[in-house]
């Protein structure tokens, strides 16, 4: 392994040493595309901008300075430091070593990820019971059962036939606790997890732990990253000002294509659009950005940019407009530049036509409104007025509040006697230059189009969706109204990452609980916000792409890595890695996880009567010698319960969603798998099964004329069983809904493979010489009995739907508030919204006032 190399001052010289070898001190020399050795603190600085996404998650590079700034504010607000493991991507500077090691930035981020303790899933706690209960009920019956051969009325029998007692006692508790225990239950619920899994990956949801399949179907809170998650993460111009004029931009994202509207969003015409194309040509010109047009992965038309992202949103503007940014660069070549720096915050460039010499400038608004003299009047760029400084300070305000990074664009003329090389920014303050401005460009990252109506299907799921950002207050707060995450009665409320270090626990949660918009928040912020939720009881998810997502990830109940733009430390913390980084994955993954979990009820539902019916069967016949034998043997049940289970269990697994699934509210965390309604299936179905499977037995043995052989009685008890299993998986493809619907008919082809297998297996078991007699101790039915057969499994499939329609809506609802007393509902807890009390909505609005109705506190 290579070591990190950093080059430092030691003894009066400059030399390189291996940056592990770095003690807090030491003075350190920075250039353009060094990695930064440690954490620092900047003493010269000479345009020097850091790449520090993987910790703030701001795409942007950071311009850094000498000036202090407050210890409590975030990282990406210390302009002063720079960061372990962060690139230098422009300039040089040198700084003197603060942290390294585990007291790093990085470091620190390393240690919370290795302290967060992992939740158990819901799912694996639920199985963990299941298994305990299904445990302590087989014993319990298979000791019955044990006892009841040694002493009950097959005692005398077994003794007369010279068998041991013992020994056929043992044997049939044996075939009890086999035909009660769901073996085929654990590869079913495998397989159901990684049919969820599969269909996730399709939809570009990548599960990397098989029981969080799950855990998604229960989220109640999607905590999300803004930048390339929520957002395109392409800056696009949205909003264009002139001193006549105000245009919105339609289209979003580098690609060219979009248009430009008035306030009543009607297109402009012909002369607003040709004033508006040579506004843009001023932030063409001034440009050291490219568009870059590429395919998708689906070979569709992508465009990237080369360089900074604004001045690229700018380019994309001015294509819309018209521009030929190759034949404008031909036609008005470069002759000079001032670069762009922190110090005067604009950029700008001499460019030549026609022998004039034209400087186009591009900066912050604030600076240049100062420095301009004049302005473009009525949108003609050969008229000029006096600047109306306050006309343009309020536009640039309004469009500031909405979130809106904005520039001024402006031009000046500049004389032929200027040294192009010897360019300073202090030229466009002298007296003589008359700096003349032409608009106003707000520029935003949007967000994704898909996102609206995903975070609307969340919501009416019963899913709030919270935004955790690093990025400014008024930027985050803008973006979460566009996309419908503020909360109507809370929508100016909006919590820093410092103002989240001042609370308290108990504020910290009524914060989590009442606030969806997070700005400025730090690694220790993100976990916070998560064990806050998780306090309330909430199930929540959080996304996140860089270093100091990892320990949030790995706190959640579902931590969501990007899997374009995430690191590999973000994505070994996380338990999904979304292919596409869109948010409207998540959705997407949540519904799948509601239908595994639903699936993996009705599987449930399902086997667990089955398993009791033949149980009970061969317990009840062990109890009465007038029966005349053993209704199922120990082969017929294992078959059972490994096959026909199994086969008709994959049928459920494959069920597809029901339509409503997504309007349902999110189950409640600890929802019991072995509920009410498992249990009241496994009673009402297996007395069905277990009386129909006893009787028919019997009843073979005396009609008609006399009865069948016991082979022949066993055959037909045994095939009742089977059948009964293919009516019941049928019904139990709704839990709660009729079946008597096309969905049954039409919803899930594997319904009928399923079915196709089973009953060919049961023809063959009954009719194949040496398989029926020897291996099944069965023989043949014959046609009366195939019709008792079907007879019994549709009646029993007619009673189960008629128990769906009455005992749910009816029957619960009546004994409800006893089961509450006596302690068997499990709890509901609050939703997210409407919870607090007068008292808490009082809190709550003196924390707004406090903050002036956003994130930043009054002085």
């Amino acid at each position: 392994m290579l070591s990190a190399k950093a080059t430092v001052l030691r003894d009066g010289e400059k030399v390189s040493i291996d940056a592990d070898l770095l003690v807090p001190g030491d003075v350190v020399y920075l250039k353009s595309g060094d990695r930064v050795p440690a954490d620092a603190r900047m003493i010269y600085v000479n345009k020097l901008q850091v790449q520090e996404s993987m910790l703030t998650g701001e795409s942007d590079p950071v311009s850094k300075n000498l000036l202090p700034v407050e210890a409590k504010l975030g990282i990406g607000d210390r302009k002063c430091m720079v960061y372990s493991a962060t690139m230098c991507t422009t300039g040089e500077g040198t700084c003197v070593v603060c942290e390294t090691g585990d007291s790093a930035e990085i470091g620190r981020i390393s240690q919370l990820v290795s302290s967060v303790e992992k939740t158990k899933t819901n799912l694996l706690v639920q199985l963990e019971i299941l298994g305990i209960w299904i445990a302590v009920f087989v014993v319990v019956i298979a000791v019955g059962a044990f006892f009841l051969g040694m002493f009950g009325p097959f005692k005398d029998i077994w003794e007369r036939e010279d068998k041991t007692v013992w020994e056929q006692a043992f044997k049939n508790a044996v075939a009890i606790a086999v035909a009660m225990i769901p073996e085929g239950l654990p590869a079913v619920v495998t397989i159901t997890l990684a049919l969820g899994v599969t269909a996730m990956a399709r939809q570009n949801a990548i599960i990397r732990q098989l029981p969080c399949v799950e855990t998604l179907g229960s989220l109640t809170v999607i905590c999300s990253d803004k930048t390339g998650t929520l957002t395109k993460n392409e800056m696009t111009v949205v909003s264009v000002r002139s001193a006549k004029s105000h245009f919105d931009v339609t289209g979003i994202g580098y690609a060219p294509k979009g248009d430009f509207v008035d306030v009543n969003k009607v297109s402009v015409g012909d002369s607003q659009r040709a004033f508006i194309k040579d506004m843009l040509e001023v932030g063409t010109l001034c440009n050291n950005s490219s568009l870059v047009q590429t395919t998708d992965v689906t070979g569709g038309e992508k465009w990237e940019a080369a360089g900074n992202p604004t001045e690229a949103a700018i380019l994309a503007a001015g294509r819309k407009a018209g521009i030929d940014t190759k034949a404008l660069y031909e036609a008005k070549p470069l002759l000079g530049s001032i670069p762009f720096e922190s110090d005067h915050k604009f950029m700008a460039t001499v460019n030549e036509s026609y022998g004039v010499r034209m400087m186009n400038v591009k900066g912050a608004a604030d600076r240049l409104i100062d420095i301009c003299k004049d302005q473009v009047s009525d949108d003609d760029m050969k008229k000029r007025a006096p600047i109306d400084k306050d006309y343009w300070q309020q536009a640039a305000s309004e469009l500031s509040s909405r979130g809106l990074r904005v520039l001024a664009l402006c031009i000046t003329e500049v004389p032929k006697s200027i040294d192009m090389e010897a360019l300073e920014p202090a030229y466009i303050y002298k007296k003589d230059v008359t700096l003349t401005m032409v608009g106003l460009v707000a520029i935003l990252d949007p967000p994704r189009e898909e996102c609206i109506p995903s975070i609307n299907e969340a919501h009416t799921a019963g899913i709030e969706v919270k935004m955790i950002t690093g990025d400014h207050a008024q930027t985050a707060l803008a973006i979460a109204k566009m996309l419908n995450i503020v909360d109507k009665t809370n929508e100016h409320i909006v919590y820093t990452g410092p103002q989240l270090d001042e609370m308290t626990r108990p504020e910290l949660e009524e914060a989590v609980m009442k606030c969806n918009v997070f700005a400025r928040s730090s690694p220790e912020n993100k976990i916070q916000i998560v064990q806050a939720l998780q306090a309330r009881h909430q199930v929540s998810s959080m996304t996140g792409d860089g270093v100091n997502d990892a320990p949030a990830l790995k706190a959640a109940n579902i931590g969501v890595a990007m899997g374009i733009t995430g690191t590999d430390v973000s994505k070994e913390a996380s338990q999904m890695v979304l292919a596409d980084d869109n948010f409207a994955t998540i959705i997407a993954a949540v519904r799948e996880g509601r239908r595994v979990w639903d699936n993996l009820r009705k599987i449930l539902i399902f086997n667990l009567p089955v398993n009791l019916a033949q149980g009970l069967s061969v317990f009840i016949s062990l109890a009465f010698s007038g029966l005349g034998g053993i209704p199922l043997t120990a082969i017929q049940v294992l078959y059972v319960n490994m096959i026909t289970s199994v086969t008709m269990g994959l049928m459920l697994a494959a069920e597809p969603a029901e339509v409503t699934i997504m309007e349902r509210p999110p189950r409640r965390p600890n929802k019991r798998l072995l509920g009410k309604l498992v249990l009241w299936k496994c009673l009402f179905v297996s007395v069905q099964m277990v009386a129909a499977v006893i009787g028919v037995f019997k009843w073979a043995q005396v009609w008609p004329d006399g009865g069948y052989t016991i082979e022949k009685s066993r055959g037909e008890a045994f095939t009742v069983l089977i059948f009964m299993e293919i009516a019941y998986s049928f019904t139990t493809r709704f839990l709660k809904q009729s079946a008597f619907r096309k969905e049954t008919l039409t919803g899930n082809k594997w319904a009928y493979v399923s079915i196709a297998i089973v009953a060919s297996l049961q023809v063959l078991i009954l009719y194949v010489p040496g398989l029926n007699d020897t291996v099944f101790d069965v023989d043949g039915i014959n046609g009366w009995q195939w019709l008792r057969v079907l007879i019994i499994s549709f009646v029993l499939f007619l009673v189960i739907e008629v128990e769906k329609a009455l005992v749910d809506p009816v029957l619960f609802p009546m004994v409800k508030p006893l089961l509450k007393k006596l302690g068997l509902v499990t709890p509901r807890y609050e939703g997210l919204r409407s919870r607090y009390s007068e008292a808490s909505e009082e809190k709550g609005a003196d924390v707004a006032k406090e903050t002036n109705g956003n994130s930043e506190p009054k002085p």
